[in-house]
């Protein structure tokens, strides 16, 4: 097989990324690829730590150590090999997950969709429409009715 990148699961506390997460790895399985999972923790901003750059570090490493035990409990939820590869990122998490895919050459992107309808999506946004429109792979998006 051609050296072909990863499929990135992206995943956070929902419903609809552990309904992503079979998907992923069934697709990563039969294409013999390697599964990633990725989480992206929001920008947070401490009051009172803004103006100390080394508190903004220990915050900044406080949510990558959070992201990175996320993503531990829920790859040993799904019975995944506890050494397999994560991401863990900061920020707009449509905006991050397009610059891993970049970064990884991912082959695809999986994410949970959380099933708001169109209205509410273009109001509050989404990150699978988001990631799907400017992804530089395929994007799977596992709707909320997936079994």
């Amino acid at each position: 097989m051609q050296n072909v990148g990863p499929v990135l699961c992206c995943l956070d506390d929902s419903d609809g990324a552990r309904r992503a997460l079979p998907v992923a790895r069934l697709l990563a399985t039969r294409l013999d690829l390697e599964l990633v999972l990725v989480h992206v923790e929001p920008s947070t901003e401490a009051p009172g730590v803004s103006a100390a750059p080394a508190g903004q570090q220990r915050l900044r490493e406080a949510e990558l150590l959070d992201g990175e035990s996320l993503l531990a409990r829920l790859a040993r939820e799904a019975d995944l090999d506890p050494g397999m590869r994560s991401r863990v990122a900061i920020g707009d998490a449509a905006e991050r997950i397009i610059a891993i895919c970049e970064d990884e050459a991912a082959s695809f992107v999986v994410l949970g969709s959380r099933g708001r309808g169109g209205v509410a999506s273009a109001l509050l946004g989404s990150v699978s429409s988001q990631v799907a429109a400017k992804a530089s792979c395929p994007c799977v998006i596992v709707p909320p009715s997936a079994a």
